[in-house]
């Protein structure tokens, strides 16, 4: 028992090494690139510094997106090293079946699963925002501004000429329909501002309420309450990509829209991508043990990790080629998201098996 612990503690470890080695080595490159991409869009108020403080920013952004291949390139570099030392033979001939080495290389994914978590979660939204101030020279404030933003809740149907995260609105105009899609009414505001939860101040309202008689009342106040959902924190969300939103950003915002309209594709297809980020990461790296144990244990080095870049290439190319059409021939992205990791599994499943 002693000394299979002693075994599992350094399979872990050199996968462990070998997959943060291939993260480090994979992002320093990745900075490297985008850094003279972004010499070729050098202009007025853009010099090489502004773009390098830029490429910093989207650092975060760049290791999130190679995590799952840094873990199957580093799953086939740590395996294979032992493999060529000879001590996968060994600890299969001392009786250490091929999946409880698996399961201990698994140990070594775990890491990154967490440090992809907390990059979506915690560090991406907020170095992306900051990339995106620098990239075009706008403060904090102007990041949450929208123009021209149509919402929609219940029956109601709302245009905000202005809006921003400090809970301010220009020029908001309100059509207010019944059950049958009939006009009921219509309001038009100068301003207005965010008091709390649900409640909106607005002011220099025109309101005009349709009767059942056909006749219409107009009605002009320098004040008027507003019971409208909206928040500050959604019209913030607005202005950034999906893709930027932390995933409790995401549920929180499809939460709301779920409950008062429908639900962009593009905010699902995020959320979903997040979510199957952690079962990409780990379908690869049983990819990359499929390899080493199965058809590629007789190859060399070299072989091995050109065919690890084709496959994981392969499936990246697949998983956004299926998410985009999701977002056409879908109901729900989530399946499109997960057909890819799941021939993953598979394959490593069936190779490990025969393997075994």
């Amino acid at each position: 028992m002693f000394a299979r612990r002693i075994v599992a503690k350094h399979v872990t470890y050199t996968t462990a090494m070998a997959m943060l080695g291939a993260t480090a080595v994979l992002s320093g490159l990745q900075v490297l690139f985008t850094y003279l991409g972004e010499l070729g869009s050098l202009k007025e108020g853009y010099g090489a510094k502004e773009a390098l403080y830029y490429v910093l920013w989207g650092a975060p952004n760049y290791l999130y997106e190679i995590l799952p291949i840094s873990a199957l390139i580093g799953a086939v570099l740590g395996l294979g090293t032992l493999a060529s030392n000879s001590e996968l033979i060994v600890m299969r001939a001392a009786g250490v079946s091929l999946w409880r080495i698996v399961g201990w290389v698994m140990r070594s994914a775990l890491l990154l699963v967490i440090l992809s978590f907390a990059l979506s979660e915690w560090v991406i939204p907020y170095t992306n925002e900051q990339a995106k101030m620098v990239k075009n020279s706008q403060k904090a404030a102007q990041l949450g501004e929208v123009r021209g933003y149509w919402t929609r809740e219940g029956q109601r149907f709302i245009y905000i000429n202005y809006a921003n995260s400090q809970g301010q609105l220009s020029n908001v105009q309100m059509l207010d329909f019944d059950e049958n899609y009939r006009l009921r009414g219509t309001l038009h505001a100068s301003t207005g501002r965010f008091i709390q939860d649900g409640a909106w101040e607005l002011k220099n309202t025109e309101q005009m309420d349709i009767l059942a008689n056909g006749n219409a009342t107009l009605v002009n106040n320098a004040e008027q309450s507003l019971a409208l959902a909206l928040q500050p924190k959604y019209v913030h969300m607005v202005t950034i990509d999906p893709e930027d939103l932390a995933p409790s950003q995401l549920v929180s915002f499809m939460s709301y829209m779920h409950e008062y309209s429908q639900v962009p594709k593009t905010y699902q297809l995020a959320f979903w991508q997040k979510l199957g980020s952690p079962f990409a990461l780990i379908a690869l790296v049983v990819i990359a043990c499929s390899f080493i144990f199965g058809p590629l244990r007789q190859q060399s080095m070299g072989f091995r990790l050109v065919i690890a870049l084709f496959a994981g290439l392969s499936f990246f190319y697949l998983q956004d080629f299926l998410g985009y059409a999701s977002l056409v021939y879908a109901p729900s992205p989530a399946w499109f998201v997960f057909i890819p990791i799941l021939i993953m599994f598979g394959i490593g499943g069936y190779l490990l098996h025969r393997a075994r």
